[in-house]
């Protein structure tokens, strides 16, 4: 099977042409966002540098795996990263970044995520245990990055890793675009499109994108239903945030 066709031996996982625009040629939509794990192996073969992941995410999904060191090494092949996704990493969700960074897929990490998991690390370096340092660099929102790219502040590192990077690798989750009701914790609120709209373009972000799909390889997007109120609740997110996302930020038509 050609390198084309790899992408049909993971289940659960849709891959998507992109026509025209700018940015990345593929994309790739799953649920469980721990399956972007074998997505990115896909993406990037088992050739070439580890790519800077640009992740847009509710949560900090920078849970160290329960056994980092158990993680496959990307020349294992897509099979073996594949079955470690599904089988070894938390059900939770939170630790394919790191899992990610120990297979040598990913290099540093530019985090867009407000809430904080039990257990997620905050510092500023990862060291895998083969012993590669990783840099995590972690704002809230797009605002503050694209804000830190243009004018760094002292101890801004946006520009410092995005301009580092010789490939990239765009992660979105879809939970993202939900908030919590203060009403009532456990229910969850997706956003209206154009809150997404106000969240993914603010004013003065046009240079941080460039950064960003300029050099990205590939997009890959969650939809976490659970985290998004159910079923039919995160299908009409997803359409909401497609039509933003593929429409206006990647100038192709939604899928």
């Amino acid at each position: 099977m050609d390198d084309s066709q790899r992408h049909l031996r993971l289940a659960g996982i849709i891959r998507l042409a992109l026509g025209g625009g700018r940015g990345p040629r593929d994309a790739y939509v799953f649920d469980p966002h721990r399956l972007a794990l074998p997505a990115w192996a896909c993406a990037l073969g088992e050739d070439g540098p580890p790519a800077l992941l640009v992740t847009l995410d509710r949560h900090l999904d920078l849970v160290v795996p329960a056994a980092p060191a158990a993680v496959p090494d990307r020349s294992a092949g897509l099979r073996a990263l594949d079955e470690h996704a599904r089988w070894h990493l938390d059900v939770r969700n939170y630790d394919h970044v790191l899992a990610a960074m120990e297979a040598g897929l990913v290099g540093d990490a530019l985090v867009l995520a407000r809430a904080t998991p039990r257990g997620a690390s905050t510092a500023e370096h990862y060291v895998d245990t083969r012993g590669r340092p990783h840099r995590l660099v972690v704002v809230p929102t797009v605002d503050r990055a694209a804000e830190a790219y243009a004018t760094p502040a002292p101890g801004d590192r946006v520009r410092e890793v995005l301009e580092a990077a010789e490939r990239v690798l765009l992660d979105v989750d879809l939970d993202c675009f939900t908030s919590l009701s203060d009403a009532d914790p456990t229910t969850v609120l997706p956003w209206p499109r154009d809150i997404i709209r106000e969240y993914l373009l603010p004013p003065d972000s046009e240079s941080f994108w460039e950064a960003v799909l300029g050099r990205c390889v590939a997009l890959t997007l969650a939809r976490e239903p659970h985290h998004c109120g159910g079923l039919l609740a995160s299908g009409r997110l997803f359409q909401d945030v497609a039509e933003v996302l593929f429409r206006e930020l990647l100038r192709t038509e939604p899928p």
